[in-house]
């Protein structure tokens, strides 16, 4: 069973109205559904409106993100054993390969919407020039794990339920067009992130930018700190509020993202690209990039 097929399960129940467990839920599911032509990336939709507390258990994505979107009511997720509560208008979010859980493998009564598609990590992601799907992986990457973004892109989650369940001859366009403006509504900045001055969101925008360019560079937490101007304590919390990972932890994941985009627009070797990368052996780049991926190098390379 694949993995969104597995957390699909764990949610229950399909569609429709069920009486038993007081849920009403709806979903469009790439294992189930026809394939829409020209949006391979996505992989699933649907809503779920809980009236009594559901079971969720801890499960991932490989390869995708996932955006979940509070429309009533709250609820808790559990990732890396740190709780992250939301609220109505709350954007929470999952990189590829994250395995996370409803708090303590519970969601509490709530309405919300989620979203599953395919990293940035290939070339004509939803259509788009080379250049600016970087630049989409660049925002989707630095995205704070929960965020307000208020109700209105609720609308555009309806929208996309609709262009999934119609025969429209425009429907590939229709749904390419909801999906990438989900994402833009995802990135836009807000003021979630007032409570870190601005001086230094400069400065982790510029740290964040070296770590891209050169990948195979292995900071300690301390030089990360140094290059940010604040003590370790300050850029330990700091800089995991910003980026919802530990400074290691996302220093690993952009060379791990950077390790995708070799495996998929070069014939490189794994061992080659593993070395470039500052890996000491394509063991160990093969085992870290399944913790993040879910895959192993060569199963990426053939998706």
């Amino acid at each position: 069973m694949k993995p969104h097929e597995e957390a699909n399960k764990l949610l229950a129940i399909e569609t429709g109205q069920d009486s038993h467990s007081q849920r009403a839920r709806w979903t469009f599911n790439i294992e189930k559904e026809p394939l829409i032509h020209g949006v391979s990336e996505l992989v699933m939709l649907g809503s779920d409106d809980l009236r009594k507390a559901s079971p969720l258990f801890e499960h991932d994505h490989p390869g995708c993100y996932e955006f979940v979107l509070i429309e009533r009511g709250k609820a808790r997720w559990e990732l890396d054993s740190f709780i992250y509560e939301t609220h109505a208008g709350d954007l929470f979010h999952t990189r590829p390969g994250e395995k996370h859980r409803g708090g303590f493998n519970v969601i509490e009564p709530c309405k919300f919407w989620w979203l599953i598609v395919k990293a940035p990590l290939i070339q004509d992601w939803l259509s788009l020039p080379l250049e600016e799907i970087r630049q989409l992986d660049q925002a989707m990457l630095q995205l704070q794990r929960v965020k307000n973004i208020g109700l209105t892109p609720v609308e555009t989650f309806k929208k996309l339920k609709t262009a999934l369940m119609s025969d429209s001859p425009l429907k590939s366009t229709i749904v390419r067009s909801a999906i990438l403006e989900l994402i833009i509504a995802f990135i836009q900045p807000s003021g979630g992130t007032s409570a870190i001055a601005a001086d230094l969101l400069s400065q982790y925008s510029k740290l964040i930018d070296k770590m891209t360019k050169e990948p195979e560079w292995r900071p300690a937490v301390d030089e990360l700190a140094a290059f940010a101007g604040v003590s370790v304590s300050h850029f330990y919390r700091t800089f995991q509020d910003y980026t919802g990972e530990p400074p290691i932890t996302f220093v690993e994941r952009l060379r791990i993202r950077s390790a995708c985009r070799q495996l998929k627009e070069s014939q490189d070797k794994i061992t080659d690209i593993s070395y470039r990368l500052g890996y000491q052996s394509s063991q160990h780049f093969a085992t870290v990039f399944k913790r993040f991926m879910g895959v192993t190098p060569s199963e990426w390379r053939c998706t």
